[in-house]
């Protein structure tokens, strides 16, 4: 074909609408009888190479439908004969953001439009999705004469922006692979982020943090990277000093990272710049809790999420809760920081958790209003599928320590032998319990027994029970009708441990320790390595303290009266600093952390948990409680004034949970709350509290 004819064949791949015939001429300066003598010529050739022919929409114009593989075909026969290569509109999108954002030259439309080969109409259609994407980061595209395209907004909402779409429009990104196996996408990267940054950023990761890690971490955090310093590089640095922290909780091995990337890049000492990338990366790890924000609300999400799942599902989780919990709380202390600053990680394993663990990926999902209530932005569903590997690896491990069965009755009227032989053969062929074999006459008995299913030799009607009719005799088809029943209904299984619960004889272990020394940290991980390798099975859970284990008569604190809400904070501390729980120095940062993050404590209606770091001066697990006579405001607005303050000094990310669990059930316990703000004496106080 001739090079108009290719160009017209190209503004139809990448058109999503019709083309009328005016257009065409305008755009090819042409005959409208040349046009069509064209279009000939481009039907012959797609019913030569089996394709559909361009179709006339009435009143419309003419459009080519077809599917991706189609059109992926047809641009490679376009390839071997003109070596110009079609983008399809996602890649077009990802060029334009990134010339407009990091690259060197000004950026046109016209120019954009021959270098593109498409029509003014297509790339008008891309400008617009584009400028709909960057709407949610109130970021906005501007056309200066003589300057071209610009990005409008705050420096650090466009940074994050670029990650973002890289982000979304390349999974799994990766310096390995070999440049002829590098997908378009990756070759538009390289075209405008120079291979030896990345190779440069790279390797001070090798130096600096780690030489064998090949984890998410090491490529968001090189590729976020190689960006910041692209777009310093190219368009300018910020012009703000809101970067520069108080509090700064990051690794010396990120430390050492930024450090070498301002020497390796000869950038001038900028302190911003320094602290908004330390700041920011520090964000994607999930292993550091960067403020005293993050700590207690991740603390309280994962238990509630836990909570939730287990309640969705009926999958004990609680069982497996200590690692669960500490993943995810770790987990999540990264998330909140990054989901505020619009920095979310793309999932390359999502699609196969979504479906392999459906049932766990919904369950969390349900769960995202709570993010979204606290961050006022949507987790993607890349961020869910990995809340939902926490799931699915605690689900694995829990297979293999449980068994799960279903409760069931049967209903057979052919006599108590046949119904006797329809029971066991249920227990023998599947992880069914039958607990009673009745008569058609005896289905009212249902309701009164704790059962989940009910197998039926005789049609009946059963409210609330999901019921399956079988013959009295098992036969081959039988089987698999009830296996497709009881995976129909498996949110009805009831799970059972195949391990005996030693958490009895462990307590006793470790009391009879106790009489004699101090039951450190090491002792107790050491005692419950001993029982695991025995495959005694211990349930950390019930060996936490509660509310009632550390709350003393003299950490209650009834009708205080403070003016503003840091006098509430240091009056709610001084029986855990009395006692020597904590230092002055963590009364100091809960009130520091306030004032830089806003009221974070502010848990619930009238509730507040001031707490900070572990670091930050605490001795001991410790906790008091004030009520409050005259309301404070901390400047919350849904739930202030608060009229009772706990406040919280944990040694560890797990020991308190239990704590933790106990105040998340105050805060959906209105009538208890209001009972505790009553309470007259510390006694009346701990009855209800206890209660």
């Amino acid at each position: 074909m001739r090079d108009r004819t290719i160009k017209l064949l190209r503004t139809f791949i990448v058109s999503d609408f019709p083309i009328s015939l005016t257009r065409l001429t305008e755009e090819f300066m042409l005959s409208e009888r040349t046009i069509r003598n064209e279009i000939n010529v481009l039907n012959d050739y797609l019913l030569e190479n089996a394709l559909p022919t361009l179709q006339t929409i009435r009143g419309k114009g003419l459009q080519l439908s077809i599917t991706e593989s189609q059109k992926k075909l047809l641009i490679q026969l376009i390839g071997s004969e003109n070596q110009e290569q079609i983008l399809t509109r996602e890649e077009r999108l990802l060029d334009l953001i990134l010339s407009i954002s990091i690259g060197k030259e000004r950026v046109f439309l016209y120019q954009k439009e021959n270098e593109f080969q498409i029509s003014k109409s297509s790339l008008d259609e891309d400008m617009r999705r584009l400028r709909q994407m960057m709407k949610e980061y109130q970021v906005e595209i501007v056309s200066v004469p003589k300057e071209g395209l610009i990005l409008s907004g705050k420096e650090k909402v466009i940074r994050t922006m670029i990650y973002s779409f890289v982000n979304k429009m390349v999974d799994n990104f990766t310096l390995t692979d070999e440049l002829k196996n590098r997908s378009v996408k990756k070759q538009i990267i390289f075209s405008y982020i120079s291979l030896e940054v990345f190779t440069k950023i790279d390797r001070i990761y090798d130096q600096c943090i780690s030489a064998s890690e090949d984890s998410l971490y090491r490529k968001n955090l090189v590729l976020f990277t190689s960006i910041w310093f692209t777009r310093l590089q190219n368009k300018g640095s910020l012009q703000m000093s809101a970067w520069v922290k108080k509090h700064s909780y990051t690794t010396p091995e990120l430390k050492a990272f930024v450090q070498a990337i301002f020497e390796t890049f000869s950038i001038q000492e900028e302190a911003n710049e320094r602290s908004y990338l330390t700041f920011m990366l520090d964000t994607f790890n999930p292993k550091n809790m960067n403020t005293s924000v993050e700590w207690g609300q991740a603390q309280m999400l994962s238990i509630q999420l836990i909570q939730h799942v287990e309640a969705s599902t009926h999958i004990p989780f609680s069982k497996k809760e200590k690692d669960l919990q500490e993943g995810l709380y770790q987990h999540i202390g990264s998330l909140l920081s990054r989901v505020r600053y619009d920095v979310q990680f793309a999932n390359p394993l999502k699609e196969n958790i979504k479906s392999n663990y459906g049932i766990l990926y919904q369950a969390v999902q349900s769960f995202t209003p709570e993010f979204t209530k606290l961050l006022g932005k949507e987790l993607s569903e890349d961020e869910i599928a990995f809340l939902t590997i926490h799931f699915s690896s605690a689900f694995s491990e829990l297979n293999q320590e449980l068994s799960y069965f279903y409760r069931a009755v049967v209903i057979c009227n052919h006599g108590v032998a046949t119904g006797k032989l329809l029971s066991e053969n249920l227990k023998e062929l599947f992880n069914i319990e039958v607990l009673a074999v009745l008569s058609s006459r005896e289905v009212a008995l249902i309701e009164k027994l704790d059962v989940d299913l009910v197998f039926s030799t005789v049609p009946i009607e059963v409210e609330k029970k999901p019921l399956l009719i079988v013959e009295p005799i098992i036969k081959e088809d039988s089987k698999a009708a009830i296996a497709d029943f009881l995976k129909q209904y498996n949110q009805y299984r009831r799970f059972s441990s195949n391990r005996e619960d030693s958490t009895s004889m462990f307590s006793a272990i470790l009391k009879l320790i106790e009489n004699e020394t101090k039951v450190t940290e090491d002792l107790y991980q050491e005692l419950a390595r001993i029982f695991r390798e025995n495959q005694l099975s211990i349930n950390t859970k019930e060996l936490q303290p509660m509310i009632k284990d550390f709350l003393q008569d003299e950490n209650i604190l009834l009708n205080v009266e403070a003016d503003d809400w840091q006098e509430l904070i240091t009056i709610v501390s001084q029986p855990l600093l009395k006692e020597e729980a904590i230092t002055d120095k963590y009364i100091q940062a809960m009130i520091e952390a306030v004032e830089e993050f806003g009221p974070y404590i502010v848990i619930g209606e009238h509730l507040a948990l001031a707490h900070a770091r572990p670091e930050d001066g605490v001795n001991q697990l410790g906790l008091s409680v004030a009520t409050v006579k005259t309301p404070v405001k901390f400047g919350h607005e849904e739930n202030d004034p608060v009229k009772i303050i706990f406040c919280l000094s944990a040694v560890d990310s797990f020991s308190h949970l239990n704590i933790m669990r106990g105040l998340i059930d105050l805060i959906n316990d209105e009538q208890k709350l209001n009972q505790l703000l009553q309470a007259e004496t510390i006694e009346e106080f701990k009855l209800t509290l206890f209660n």
